[in-house]
């Protein structure tokens, strides 16, 4: 929790169990298009990232994992006060793809969503060993100090103001995401964070689960009743070994697929449209 607080992150090894990350990390190697529902968005060069969220429980492997009691807890712990499922994603790299994340904060695009305070924070987990070189998550460590930022276009991608960011970076430590499968890092909504292309012939898939305090549900209700606070059921943490479907089954958030080209996506990012083959 000092951690946390201090630097804007903690990492905690082995977080899940080889036997819990298996699973997710067969179903994604055997279909990397999550039954062809994963959907691309533009970096700021243009280069797709391949990427699919969900919100709602579901008796698959991933409607459940982000109610397990370990994500909850440990999200409520960090925050200071009891949390709920904000929103769950899965951010795949196949082999050699050259799309990149651009820096940026969280918070911004769920403060614009209804989100007064930045009470809300992100468990990401190594679904595949995670390094430079398939493009692993880079955090500015202790940047969520800079308080909400402002965000910009960035070429054909949304992200902080360049010109503030150089100094950012001058001035504090980038650390690279080396993960081994299961391993996580939470990281506060207000930490700077990245990610480079695929260079490997390895794959890289990241499983997000963002969380936020229950006294910050949104306040704006139209267009976010997926992001409202619900009563909800925390799992016991071995469900994850009861042999669940990992996806088949499960209903995932569309809104990239129903965005225009150019326009925002309710992940902050803009869309690219039918064009997953340019990130293969």
């Amino acid at each position: 929790m000092e951690a946390f607080h201090c630097d804007g992150f903690v990492v905690v090894p082995a977080f899940f169990s080889p036997a819990e990350i298996a699973p997710l990390a067969e179903a994604c190697l055997a279909d990397p298009t999550i039954g062809r529902r994963i959907r691309a968005v533009a970096d700021s060069d243009g280069f797709a990232q391949e990427v699919v969220g969900w919100t709602e429980y579901s008796p698959t492997y991933l409607g459940k994992v982000p109610f397990l009691a370990c994500m909850i807890d440990n999200a409520a712990a960090l925050l200071g006060q009891p949390a709920y499922h904000w929103h769950s994603k899965l951010s795949m790299k196949r082999p050699q793809a050259p799309g990149k994340w651009d820096w940026h904060q969280d918070y911004p695009f769920w403060y614009d969503e209804g989100c007064l305070w930045p009470d809300m924070l992100t468990c990401t987990v190594a679904v595949d060993r995670t390094d430079a070189e398939n493009g692993c998550m880079k955090l500015v460590k202790a940047s969520h100090r800079l308080g909400r930022v402002n965000h910009t276009t960035v070429g054909q991608a949304v992200g902080m103001d360049p010109a503030r960011l150089s100094l950012v970076l001058e001035q504090c430590e980038t650390v690279p995401m080396v993960l081994a499968p299961g391993d996580a890092c939470f990281f506060h909504a207000n930490l700077l964070h990245a990610s480079g292309p695929n260079v490997s012939e390895r794959p890289r898939t990241l499983l997000h689960c963002s969380y936020n305090a229950i006294a910050n549900s949104p306040f704006i209700s139209e267009g976010q009743e997926h992001h409202l606070y619900k009563p909800f059921e925390i799992l016991p943490d071995s469900c994850l070994l009861d042999g669940s479907p990992v996806f088949e089954g499960h209903r995932f958030n569309q809104e990239t697929q129903k965005m225009g080209a150019g326009r925002t996506n309710a992940y902050g990012y803009k869309s690219v449209v039918g064009h997953l083959e340019s990130a293969s």
